[in-house]
């Protein structure tokens, strides 16, 4: 059971995407053929589907498993109670969101006294990863294959603001800030998920090493200038660990 438990969390961490028999393996360290068997029984009962490009992805008999299962958020109460202290303390808008059916979804927004706003994203909004600062701390948890379909999607998924743009550079500034999640932990800055607009977001820590959720601050690009960094990521660091009490 524990190695059905690690392929199913190994499928599941690239998301819609899907995963090769070689991603698996050694994701997991079991051996090939083994995977290949524990696949094999998996899509029998439905928790596995092979997709087109023989990719291996979640089934939706999972789904329905799932919908039986509590959410990891224990209390939400908490979580926006956290949030809007951050909100109070650095006067802009903080956002929390979580991984599912690999996006972000977001499950609080909060305001700061700032009268000018920046709310891209309302609560009970699942964007792609690719599409706000706590989306690329969840993306950055994911491995490198996985990274690269999200990245590949960019097309389709790009915010509209972004338009004007062209690709490759949106496309150069969501690598950069990926760099700066893998070196740093966290990633700080302006014009990266959408122009005009600045941010800061980590992960909210996981008992388990793979967080599922993310915390972040956003506003106008004057609004957290490079001075502000260090300010408002201890404020920042402070929330992800009292958040982090309140999700498994």
């Amino acid at each position: 059971m524990a190695r059905v438990a690690q392929l199913l969390s190994a499928i599941g961490s690239h998301g819609t995407v899907g995963a090769r028999l070689l991603d698996l393996s050694r994701a997991t360290g079991i051996a090939r053929p083994t995977v290949h068997r524990l696949l094999q029984e998996l899509q029998d009962v439905g928790y596995v589907r092979q997709l087109e490009n023989k990719r291996y992805a979640l089934g939706t008999a999972l789904f329905h498993l799932g919908a039986a299962a509590p959410s990891p958020v224990r209390d939400l109460a908490a979580v926006r109670r956290a949030a809007q202290k951050l909100s109070d303390a650095c006067g802009d808008t903080v956002y929390v969101a979580i991984l599912q059916f690999g996006a972000a979804h977001y499950i609080v927004r909060t305001e700061g006294a700032f009268p000018i706003r920046a709310q891209s994203v309302n609560v009970g909004d699942t964007i792609p990863l690719t599409s706000s600062y706590n989306g690329l701390i969840l993306l950055a948890q994911l491995d490198e294959d996985a990274r690269e379909q999200h990245l590949a999607r960019l097309e389709h998924d790009q915010p509209d603001a972004w338009r004007t743009t062209s690709l490759t550079e949106h496309e150069q500034a969501l690598r950069l800030a990926l760099t700066q999640i893998d070196a740093d932990g966290y990633v700080y800055g302006a014009d990266v998920v959408m122009p005009g607009l600045a941010g800061i977001a980590l992960p909210v820590p996981s008992s388990t090493g793979r967080p599922i959720a993310a915390v972040s601050i956003s506003g106008l690009e004057s609004r957290l200038p490079a001075e502000r960094e260090p300010e408002l990521l201890a404020l920042l660091r402070a929330t992800a660990d009292e958040i982090a009490r309140f999700i498994d």
